[in-house]
């Protein structure tokens, strides 16, 4: 078992290059999307990644999920630097522990298949259960799991609100029982009080199943609910990190304590514009071939 001083995940140095080319052959600009990214997720923590659109958060779950490689750096689970591991290894021995959850919940389903064919192929393709009858139970009770009942294994995406698409989505991660669920503005296409409903089911579920989440968002409302640690992105360069209760009290950056300032309070007479900061350089760097 792994120890409580031990991560259970690390991400070291991480880079993320993408290379776009230009009209001529010889000219291509290099967008530098992740910059020497590190930081490390502990069993039964919630890491929470933060920062605009564009900060390099949901290239940084992909990675960690392998759907993505990294230009340089690594990523280590169970003392396993995986990124550059085959697809039939990252399906052995990585999917079944790391499971990503989207924002977008209906566009993550098949809209051709039920709910309940969805739940049971993740099993199917993680090689677990010894009958379909069992899986099928197994997908069931998860489902129940999430607050959905057992007949809505016969329903079709279509059929179902954000919300519940959303749960759907947590269930068929859940289902294959990973370590890691990564967590991709996954709640910030809902209503507030459905999102409320949904980081209270996830914060039972973390305790039920001894999870570790990575949370990506932009909503600092919701981080300061959920997250034990916070990295704060800017531009694919972490900028900042530390305890939530220390980066909500004592911001150390001018960056950070702009995204605080832009969060909505309920009271409009003390709500603050965000404060100017200086502009770091740009991500976009030219490149002669």
């Amino acid at each position: 078992m792994t120890s409580p001083k031990t991560p259970l995940l690390q991400v070291n140095s991480l880079t993320k290059d993408f290379v776009r080319r230009g009209i001529s052959a010889r000219r291509s600009t290099v967008f530098h999307a992740l910059q020497n990214v590190s930081f490390e997720l502990f069993e039964r923590q919630t890491y929470a990644l933060v920062g605009e659109s564009g900060s390099g958060k949901s290239t940084t779950g992909k990675i960690i999920c392998a759907l993505e490689k990294p230009t340089s750096g690594s990523v280590v689970f169970a003392d396993r630097n995986y990124v550059d591991d085959s697809p039939k290894l990252l399906r052995e021995r990585i999917h079944g522990q790391i499971q990503m959850v989207f924002q977008d919940p209906f566009s993550a389903l098949n809209p051709r298949k039920t709910i309940g064919d969805a739940l049971v192929e993740a099993l199917e393709i993680q090689g677990l259960g010894d009958s379909a009858k069992e899986r099928r139970a197994s997908a069931t009770e998860m489902l129940e799991r999430v607050g959905l009942p057992g007949w809505h294994m016969q329903r079709y995406p279509h059929q179902f609100s954000g919300g519940q698409l959303q749960r759907v989505n947590i269930a068929r991660a859940l289902v294959i029982r990973p370590k890691v669920l990564i967590l991709d503005e996954s709640v910030s296409a809902l209503d507030v009080s459905i999102q409320a409903q949904v980081l209270n089911l996830l914060q039972d579920l973390k305790e039920e199943f001894s999870l570790s989440y990575l949370f990506i968002t932009h909503d600092l409302s919701v981080v300061r609910f959920i997250a034990d640690r916070v990295g704060v992105l800017r531009k694919g360069v972490l900028v900042e990190e530390g305890d939530a209760h220390s980066i909500f009290a004592h911001p150390s950056t001018e960056y950070t304590r702009d995204l605080l300032a832009s969060v909505p309070i309920p009271d409009p007479q003390h709500s603050q514009l965000p404060r100017a900061h200086p502009q770091p350089p740009t991500p976009f760097q030219p490149q002669t071939n």
